[in-house]
């Protein structure tokens, strides 16, 4: 990540105040040393799991709603800004309007930061706060002093700028809340001007069950079926791993290579049918990856889970009458079973 641009302006406002103040720093921040170390702690926080995506309702902007749409389609070229700090100041002057009628919300730090990356280029708008902290003098002796909190972030968006500025047909906009209040949620929301965002647990339920959905379109053997499903869970799991996006297209090529084109074709059919609605590109929750590789299920006196490449092998399924016979139990329930029957 090479970071082109960075400015951190100031927003004070208390709970139940109903208006903030704007502190706007009049010049771009330092890139140094300090800098890029706050900005990889940043990038490692949003890339957390729990995110949102979504595009601008109006990427051009309007009269009505938010004008950030506006102000990037305004001062953002394709590959620079044309005044990143008169852009930055119009960009917080913009969050404070949102923020104003909330009582609820405080203020704080709002970090732009503008950066490239393999030739694509993002804006980062985070809203960072102060927190208290006690350090030692020179004296030894203790010292109260406020300080960045980094462990944990409040609220952040990510615009993929060249997407956005390209028109492509992706959800280049990425957000989050951190544990933000209903109220707070809502106004940064209105702030990012982004209609019906997509949570990422979601998107990755859906893709789980769309995978689910092709196998029995095509009526798989349970082996092949379960081959597919893990071969698409490592696919998934390594954009995980990379915190990149998931392209629909990254899974069809792979049916293709492994079994027709005519397939391929028949996945994307079905995951673009209104019954799931998939975007082309979505960011992956690793934890709604389990179902693709796992069968479980429970009622009040039964708890069941295995991995599914068991079945036709030391589990076998018979869809006829709704069996499944267990082979091969592990060493310890087999042992508590000896044991009940001894008795």
């Amino acid at each position: 990540m090479s970071i082109v641009n960075l400015i951190v302006h100031e927003v004070q406002k208390k709970e139940g105040e109903s208006k903030a103040l704007l502190i706007a720093r009049p010049e771009e921040n330092p890139i140094d040393d300090e800098a890029e170390q706050l900005a990889a702690k940043v990038t490692h926080l949003f890339n957390r799991s729990g995110m949102n995506t979504g595009q601008f309702s109006n990427p051009e902007g309007s009269d009505e709603g938010s004008k950030l749409p506006a102000l990037l389609y305004k001062h953002f070229s394709g590959d620079a800004f044309d005044d990143f700090a008169a852009f930055s100041k119009a960009c917080a002057a913009e969050y404070v309007r949102f923020l104003d009628p909330v009582s609820e919300a405080e203020g704080g730090l709002l970090w732009f930061n503008h950066y490239e990356q393999g030739g694509t280029h993002f804006l980062f708008i985070v809203l960072l706060k102060r927190k208290a902290g006690i350090t030692l003098g020179e004296d030894l002796s203790f010292t109260q002093v406020n300080q960045l909190e980094t462990d944990k972030l409040h609220m952040a968006m990510r615009v993929n700028l060249s997407a956005y500025h390209d028109r492509d047909d992706t959800r280049y906009i990425a957000f989050r809340f951190g544990k933000a209040p209903k109220p707070e949620s809502e106004y940064f929301t209105q702030f990012i001007g982004c209609d019906e965002p997509k949570v990422a647990a979601k998107e990755t339920r859906k893709l789980v069950e769309a995978a689910s959905a092709f196998c029995q379109s095509q009526s798989m053997p349970s082996k092949a079926a379960n081959e597919f499903k893990k071969a698409v869970a490592e696919q998934c799991m390594e954009k995980a791993d990379e915190r990149e996006p998931l392209e629909l297209g990254d899974i069809a090529r792979q049916i293709e290579s492994r079994f027709s084109p005519e397939q391929a074709s028949k996945f994307l059919e079905i995951a673009e049918s209104d019954a799931f609605q998939i975007e082309k590109e979505i960011f992956v929750e690793k934890a709604a990856l389990k179902k693709l590789t796992r069968a479980s299920g429970s009622n009040r006196a039964l708890t069941l889970s295995f991995d599914t490449e068991l079945l036709g092998e030391s589990i076998v399924f018979d869809p006829d009458t709704g069996e499944l016979t267990l082979k091969e139990l592990p060493r310890s329930l087999l042992k508590q079973l000896m044991s009940m029957e001894s008795k």
